[in-house]
């Protein structure tokens, strides 16, 4: 190899090249820069005024340089190192290629050493230097290829490592345990930032779940008018936020900052696959509790971001910030001595010793002695009752950090106090004040109802009824089944709550219990569109303890949910997702507490809300919250109770959904014969639960069978609620699917007409429920040979489909999949592949291999294969779809 390299380059000079003339011709080409002015004399004196490459670390004295020097001292090192080799090297190749290319290596790091002293107000310099290093890197491995100098490769991945490091937002963690003011301090650091103009946009998102995570991100593009912010699908919007930090400029801001605050083992995934992973004018900065969350969230690239820890204040920082935020400024040995002892309790916790000197301020003591005295009149364990994980130490500090706070807003305003109370229960980071109002106003007239039709002898409500729309139509055959939610129950509230209730429903007492809350730092105040609470996670840990008949509280805070979710009682809609996604955090915040609740409170709440998860696709999550309710009310109210059968009523539909039909059944029969013995065989709820069955039945080809169920669900819903009901034109739906399934498509057309004429009367043309008729009246019409009227029919679905659910929804899946047979059935296998190879992905996400529809769409694709004489890939498909059609019989 070597031998043939010199024969190759024998002829082109007989000069000698050695590290010096390198030298001397990279000090040609800076001097050449000077005089173009592209260089300063400055720069350029001291450049020259060195005679050695290492000599030139010694100017470098700043922080912002010493990074660069540390990944460049290296690389000075080894071109001294291989300098003998180089000189043999250009014996035989002065200039290759025109490009005398350690020259150009050399003279750059030379310069950007240079530069590095002052790395702030030349980094456009640098950069431009590094393309000019890196654009020369393939020429290098030219050379080492034709010399087998190996530690030339050597230079490529420091440099682009350096030059990687300068077009990365800088990342910064801060981790310590809770209440030592990871967020205060990281708050601080932006304000000072933003005085000093180094950032001049901030963005603080709250890092403790992945739902938390996307609001905020979402907001973003909010915030910034950005065009995908009112996109459906959730992971467009996503990665239209990271390219708009990435690519901030074109969205009106530079220099940013985003705070992830308190980021959780849970949360790291999602961080890092939606960080900004360019653009160097922005920064990250994270709060978290570990260490090891700390580092996963700040290695980019093998390499280590800052990380700091907090940790708790010295006992004597301690005390002079007691004093200091009681207003004393006496600097008595006894004054001190007394607010050391009183940190010391605490642990020293900033958060702790912040409040108390809030208290000792509004209450005008002079010393902590008084704080000290009430501390020992009160036992710890009997004040704050409650079971954590935290240490030792760490429950010390938090269980003397509240206890004078509560006592007094007990002491001065119960009402607040009680208020508290109730927030506790809900989630903390975001506590939406417009929903407990709405849910306080409601829950007023319903009592004013209820008192009413008492008085009057009207009866009440009698039973808890709760159902949600299923009208998801899938592949042909398969039927929508719109539920809406029913009456909400009679509500109950204890007569010591009834004055809390009507507080909330004050605008003046709730601003004034606000302020309350932010004077002695039990809750901050959080403006947007929407004003919310922030209370930290402590504060809810620790306030059910204070006081008897916690279960009051949690039962009023899901009285008022339950009565603002959703704002329309049709959770099918889309205008009503916004509300309810503001309302889920708070839901899952109080089945955390399940057991301790009554059931028939949290549980009917549980299943309007997993019906706004099928709604939206996320059976995953519905099917979870509808067991633990089906659990907790089997336990507590027995598995005949209507209650009970009312959710195992809706678990069937959500199976239905996920095509486990097995499970399915078992659990509609249980249902049925439940209602049946207690509503009897034509109550509503019977012959919701008939029309369930139907639909299932109906999707398993036993057609006999569902045709008379659907039969005998009409003919009740026609009699009780009416021919116009939308119960009632959602069997008209199924009972065409039926009719078009065994080819009676002169009976199916009528009736699908009559139910997609009284849906978009009352419902609207665009509603998901609507669409779900349009696209079987579409399937009908392609069958019947009417290609024109069904393709425009098939359009208006998906178009609406995907506008409202997004584009990764089993509803507009479906579309996707019939427009692919639509085109399949005209001869257009190109785009007929195209569109099953869509439906198939994302049937295979979100709904999984042994689905159904996705072994049916497989079916499908593998179809078009045959046709096009791709007979292996035909085969393999078919395949894949017959095993996953028997591990799916096999569950």
């Amino acid at each position: 190899m070597s031998q043939s390299t010199q024969d190759q380059a024998g002829g082109s000079s007989s000069g000698s090249y050695d590290l010096r003339s390198i030298y001397q011709g990279a000090i040609d080409q800076l001097q050449g820069m000077r005089d173009a002015g592209q260089l300063s004399p400055t720069d350029y004196d001291l450049i020259t005024s060195t005679s050695k490459p290492g000599e030139i670390l010694l100017p470098v004295g700043t922080a912002n340089a010493s990074r660069i020097s540390a990944a460049v001292e290296p690389l000075l090192s080894l071109l001294e190192g291989f300098g003998a080799a180089m000189d043999l090297v250009m014996q035989f190749s002065p200039e290759f290629m025109g490009v005398n290319i350690l020259g150009i290596v050399w003279g750059s790091i030379k310069f950007m050493m240079a530069r590095a002293r002052d790395v702030s107000d030349a980094l456009a310099t640098v950069v431009e230097i590094l393309d000019v290093v890196r654009n020369s890197l393939p020429t290098l491995e030219v050379y080492t290829k034709m010399f087998g100098s190996s530690d030339i490769q050597l230079l490529k991945r420091p440099l682009v490592e350096i030059y990687t490091q300068l077009i990365v937002p800088a990342r910064c963690a801060v981790w310590g345990m809770p209440g030592l003011g990871k967020s205060q301090l990281v708050l601080k650091y932006a304000h000072s930032s933003f005085e000093l103009g180094r950032h001049k946009h901030i963005f603080a998102i709250s890092a403790t779940t992945v739902e938390k995570l996307i609001q905020g991100l979402v907001g973003v593009l909010n915030l910034v008018q950005h065009p995908e912010r009112h996109n459906s699908d959730q992971a467009v919007q996503l990665t239209a936020a990271r390219h708009c930090f990435e690519n901030s400029e074109d969205y009106g801001f530079v220099e940013w900052l985003i705070m992830f605050d308190n980021a959780t083992s849970e949360t790291v995934k999602f961080l890092l696959e939606h960080f900004p992973r360019q653009n160097a004018n922005g920064s990250i900065l994270i709060t978290t509790r570990t260490l090891e969350i700390a580092e996963a969230l700040t290695t980019v690239a093998g390499q280590q971001h800052p990380i700091c820890e907090l940790k708790a204040l010295s006992t004597i920082q301690s005390a002079e910030l007691l004093l200091k935020k009681a207003g004393i400024s006496s600097s008595a040995t006894l004054d001190l001595d007394s607010a050391k002892k009183l940190v010391e309790r605490m642990g020293c916790l900033p958060l702790a010793v912040e409040q108390a000197g809030t208290m000792m301020k509004q209450n005008g003591f002079k010393s902590a002695d008084r704080l000290n005295s009430l501390y020992d009149e009160h036992r710890s364990g009997e004040i704050i009752g409650w079971t954590n994980s935290l240490t030792n130490y760490e429950e010390k500090s938090v269980m003397a950090a509240f206890t004078a706070p509560l006592q007094q807003l007990g002491a001065n305003n119960p009402d607040v106090l009680s208020f508290l109370r109730v927030l506790v229960c809900l989630d903390p980071e975001s506590i939406p004040l417009d929903i407990l109002v709405l849910g306080a106003e409601k829950t007023r007239e319903q009592l004013a109802s209820n008192t009413e039709s008492m008085s009057t002898g009207s009866p009440g409500p009698k039973r808890n009824r709760f159902s949600f729309r299923k009208f998801i139509t899938k592949l042909p055959g398969k039927r929508a089944k719109p539920r809406p939610l029913a009456v909400l129950p009679s509500v109950k509230v204890p007569l010591e709550l009834i004055p809390l209730l009507d507080s909330i429903c004050s605008e003046e007492w709730l601003r004034k219990a606000c302020g309350h809350l932010k004077d002695l730092s039990l809750a901050q105040l959080l403006y947007g569109g929407k004003t919310s609470l922030h209370i930290h996670d402590l504060i809810q840990q620790t306030t059910p303890a204070h006081g008897s008949g916690e279960h009051l509280y949690r039962d009023l805070a899901v009285t008022l949910l339950s009565q603002a979710f959703p704002a329309k009682d049709d959770v099918s809609s889309p205008e009503s997702w916004t509300q309810c996604e503001r309302v889920v955090p708070h839901v899952m915040s109080l089945t955390k507490h399940a057991g301790t609740l009554p059931i028939n409170v949290l549980g009917v709440l549980s299943v309007r809300v997993a019906g706004y998860f099928v709604t939206r696709g996320r059976y995953e999550e519905a099917v979870a919250l509808l067991q633990q309710a089906l659990e907790g009310q089997t336990h507590q109210l027995g598995a005949e109770h209507l209650d009970t059968l009312n959710t195992v009523d809706r678990l069937a539909d959500v199976y239905d959904h996920q095509g486990k039909y097995d499970d399915a059944e078992a659990l509609y029969q249980r249902a049925l014969t439940g209602r049946e013995q207690q509503l009897g065989a034509d109550h509503p709820d019977t012959l919701g639960t008939v029309n369930g069955l139907a639909i299932l039945y109906e999707e398993q080809g036993q057609y006999n069978e569902a045709e008379a169920l659907y039969h005998r669900a009409l003919a009740g819903r026609d009699q009780q609620l009416g021919a116009d009901h939308l119960r009632t034109l959602d069997t008209v739906h199924n009972l065409a699917g039926l009719y078009q399934q065994q080819g009676k498509y002169n009976e199916a057309q009528p009736l699908y007409q009559r139910a997609l004429a009284g849906k978009e009367r009352q419902l609207g043309p665009d509603h998901p429920s609507t669409l779900s008729t349009v696209n079987n009246l579409a399937v009908l019409y392609r069958l019947q040979g009417n290609h024109v009227e069904a393709e425009a029919l098939f359009r208006r679905a998906l178009a609406g489909w995907e506008r409202q659910l997004g584009p990764d929804h089993p509803s507009t899946l479906m579309a996707v999949h019939n427009i692919a047979v639509l085109h399949e059935g005209q001869g257009k296998y190109d785009k007929a592949e195209m569109l099953y190879k869509r439906a198939l992905a994302g049937y295979k996400t979100s709904l999984g291999i042994h689905h159904p529809d996705t072994i049916e769409t497989m079916k499908y694709l593998a179809d078009v294969y045959d046709v096009q004489g791709r007979d292996g890939e035909a085969n393999t498909l078919r395949a894949r779809a017959e095993e996953a059609e028997k591990v799916r019989l096999s569950k």
